[in-house]
């Protein structure tokens, strides 16, 4: 197939990394101070055109996103080995795996992978692929992710990463209703994480936050309560941590301004690690309303109110509003047992509104199971058919199985209360797991 324009295939083919950023600047009529912006310095463009110095990842992907160009179209010749652009991709798809850009993780796995690293590189790989994989929901996918990281490395030398890849698969289990595979999975992890003293507080929060949930369901409250309080002492300790990321992230500018490499790639490293752990706000704020929900079902309204109040605090101070419409669901329950279901309605249904923007299907599912519960206690039959239906869809729409069997009992109670026995029986063959009736 002929080139279209064979001068720019042999600057492509034989260019240095400063040149190619020349001619794709100048392909697009962008100055050096264009294409610098307001994230680098018409200086260091300059000194990277001039062969001077060599871009961070970040910043070149940066220049590359400007120039419309794709990363590796600068690297083409540049002398990296194959270890090190396993260590480019892996790092850029566990940046976009922060942002949940799932398409630039596959990408850049992908990419890694084509380089046929081996060891903990390919199985660290290998998990950012299933983390891929349990967004799209393809579990059975993430199951085989998992066992092939798995044959890769042993908790001896990567306990992390088999606790991560354990943590992988018991999520997926839980997805799909396997509550007792998934809780022997999660306490695999929580044992690896403890038996190798693992200090990750992210990793040890998210397991125990997990394992929590799975002793909840399972009906077993003092164990969930017992892991719940566990994750909230751990990922209170992290809030520190943000003060040494910033220390690192200054280094690494240091040694990429300074064209080392290597050590770029390594205080860059630390600093994604560390930048990981203090969004562990998230896990307190999910411990916090776990708690809180236990207490609940506990019939310990009182406690449960204090805790949903600092749950909905520390909620407001971060700005997190969709958890803190979370919260609301449980001011909504405890109202509601409270004989206050018209307060219970209207807290509900702000709940639901800010979950429905946030995209939460889950937790609005959940909020619409409230409102539903509302409207049954004032009289509103019609209003509460509506509600308790549209939420069992939500739940069968996002393949959570459990709570749609949970929910569709609740109904069929309030059906049978009704005097409606034969729409409450056909509810509880929804609750056993057959088709909602229509």
């Amino acid at each position: 197939m002929a080139v279209a324009n064979p001068e720019k295939a042999v600057i492509a083919a034989s260019a240095t990394l400063g040149e190619r950023v020349r001619a794709a600047r100048k392909e697009l009529g962008l100055s050096q101070a264009q294409l610098a912006g307001e994230d680098l310095t018409k200086g260091f463009i300059s000194q990277l055109e001039s062969g001077l110095v060599r871009p961070s990842v970040r910043s070149l992907q940066l220049i590359a996103s400007r120039l419309s160009k794709p990363l590796d179209y600068f690297l083409g010749d540049a002398p990296l080995a194959a270890g090190k652009r396993v260590a480019f991709h892996r790092l850029a798809a566990e940046t976009a795996a922060e942002r949940q850009d799932w398409t630039r993780v596959r990408e850049h796995v992908e990419r890694a992978l084509a380089e046929a690293p081996e060891g903990r590189d390919r199985a660290t790989l290998l998990h950012l692929l299933g983390r891929a994989t349990v967004a799209s929901r393809d579990f059975e996918g993430t199951f085989e992710l998992v066992a092939k990281a798995m044959d890769l490395v042993r908790a001896e030398s990567e306990p992390q990463l088999v606790a991560e890849l354990l943590y992988l698969r018991g999520y997926a289990y839980g997805e799909q209703g396997q509550l007792a595979a998934a809780t022997e999975v999660y306490e695999a992890a929580r044992d690896v994480v403890e038996r190798f003293e693992i200090t990750d507080p992210r990793l040890r929060s998210k397991i125990l936050v997990a394992l929590g949930t799975m002793y909840r369901r399972l009906k077993r409250p003092s164990k969930a309560l017992a892991s719940y309080q566990a994750a909230l002492a751990t990922a209170s300790r992290s809030s520190e941590l943000m003060l040494a990321a910033r220390g690192y992230m200054g280094i690494a500018a240091s040694h990429y301004d300074s064209g080392e490499l290597d050590a770029a790639i390594s205080n860059y490293s630390r600093a994604l690690d560390i930048s990981r752990r203090v969004s562990d706000i998230d896990f307190e704020l999910r411990a916090l309303q776990s708690i809180a929900l236990v207490q609940f079902e506990n019939d310990d309204d009182a406690a449960a109110k204090v805790t949903a109040e600092h749950a909905m605090q520390r909620a407001l101070e971060v700005g997190a509003l969709d958890r803190a419409a979370v919260v609301e669901i449980t001011f909504a329950r405890i109202a509601l047992r409270a004989g206050r279901a018209a307060d219970a309605l209207g807290i509900a249904k702000h709940a639901e509104g800010v979950l429905d923007r946030a995209e939460d299907r889950m937790q609005q599912a959940d909020a619409l199971s409230v409102i539903a519960a509302a409207h049954e206690a004032l009289g509103q039959r019609a209003e509460a058919d509506r509600a308790y239906r549209t939420s069992l869809d939500m739940y069968a729409s996002i393949g959570n199985l459990v709570e749609r069997s949970a929910r569709a009992a609740e109904y069929a109670r309030s059906l049978k209360a009704r005097g409606d026995l034969e729409a409450a029986y056909a509810m509880l063959e929804v609750a056993r797991g057959g088709a909602a009736p229509r």
